[in-house]
């Protein structure tokens, strides 16, 4: 997390402000390799439920990173950029769905919510630290290509821990809220679909849909807009890192808050008011310091309570020889479909209509998915929803 912070914080800055790249190429570049995403992701999902290990894809996913990390620093053309996602896109692993699943399979069901909540602090705080540092070194050394070298560090001692992870235990019966069955049939189609036939799975991919364009359109160019502003390179990495740090608590408040009422929609329902209110407002407000202000007072709220909730719900839908997929589906929804057209949205929409109206649109999808989610069904009981 704290390599992928560095990165993809000052990726788009840095194509911008030292590469002469159009806003319009940014969303191409953003969107281009998550089409191959979407197909190589969901393959070596596949492979990690099939043979049922998740740390060699973890090694896998950390060395590639570091690698592409530190190629983009070697070419500056639009179609040099292009290449290397496309190749980046083809052969990582997304690590995300492994992390959660080796997580969930070694802890209780029915204290999901809580454990995710303590994992994602791990992550808030190697985001805070990563944006943090790396702003600064970009200040310190007139350029943001530094951030890419530092991402290119950060993913190479990642690599260290993953060696490490020890397997979950084999899942029992008893501790699951599906009982593990035998495959009989593991064609990857017939998994998916098996995945996507689940109701509750289906509604939250749909209704939280609108919500995911806006939080890949509006990300991407939100560190443009603040450099567009004025704001140095050093509060666009302080927006982000203090808004991960105030997301420990209320990670594991709303962690604790869901497991203790069973119940997710509450937390998505939230999550899209909130990110709907922070994008008007990011349209409303003009000074980079009153933006950053702004920013650390709501992000830190939308998203824990939006990514604790859709995690723990998926988990819960499914049985537990489909949770990377299922995980990892979810992923490739919200940062590879709707990584495509967010910033083909957003790049378009910047480029013709200027970066304001980017933040007005994503405000409405916000308010959109927070109408939507109303209808999905959730039982409190426990015992009605593994039923």
């Amino acid at each position: 997390m704290a390599g992928w912070g560095s990165f993809s914080i000052f990726f788009p800055v840095y194509l911008c402000a030292e590469c002469d790249i159009s806003y319009a190429q940014v969303g191409i570049l953003v969107a281009a390799p998550l089409v191959v995403g979407i197909f190589s992701g969901t393959l070596w999902s596949l492979a990690s439920d099939a043979i049922g290990k998740r740390k060699p894809f973890l090694v896998q996913s950390a060395i590639l990173l570091s690698l592409f990390t530190f190629a983009v620093t070697l070419v500056s053309t639009f179609e040099g950029f292009l290449f290397l996602g496309l190749l980046r896109a083809i052969a990582t692993p997304i690590p995300e769905g492994l992390i959660v699943a080796t997580l969930f399979g070694s802890s209780g069901h029915r204290t999901w919510g809580t454990a995710y909540s303590r994992l994602a602090i791990w992550g808030s705080l190697g985001w805070a630290t990563a944006t943090t540092i790396a702003g600064i070194l970009a200040r310190v050394f007139d350029t943001y290509k530094v951030t890419m070298y530092f991402a290119t560090l950060l993913f190479c001692t990642a690599i260290i821990p993953s060696l490490k992870i020890s397997e979950a235990p084999k899942e029992t019966r008893a501790e699951l809220p599906y009982p593990v069955r035998r495959r009989t049939d593991s064609g990857y189609l017939v998994i998916m679909r098996e995945i996507m036939g689940n109701k509750k799975i289906e509604t939250l991919f749909l209704f939280s849909f609108p919500l995911i364009l806006a939080m890949n359109a509006a990300g991407k160019f939100f560190p443009i807009y603040l450099d567009s502003l004025g704001g140095s390179s050093i509060l666009i990495g302080l927006a982000f890192a203090v808004a991960s740090l105030l997301e420990i608590p209320i990670f594991l408040h709303v962690g604790k808050m869901s497991d203790r009422i069973g119940a997710r929609k509450p937390l998505l329902i939230f999550s899209s008011g909130a990110y709907g209110l922070l994008y008007l407002l990011v349209a409303l407000i003009p000074n980079p310091l009153l933006l950053f202000f702004m920013y650390i007072s709501i992000s830190p709220l939308a998203w824990p309570s939006f990514i604790t909730g859709s995690t723990t719900l998926i988990s819960e839908a499914l049985p537990s020889d489909k949770w990377v997929t299922g995980q990892n589906l979810f992923n490739i929804w919200m940062w590879s479909i709707g990584g495509i057209f967010g910033p083909l949205i957003g790049g378009f929409i910047s480029e013709t209509l200027g970066l304001r109206i980017t933040f007005v649109i994503a405000s409405i999808f916000g308010v959109t998915s927070m109408a939507l989610l109303r209808w999905i069904r959730e039982r409190n009981s426990p015992r009605d929803r593994y039923s």
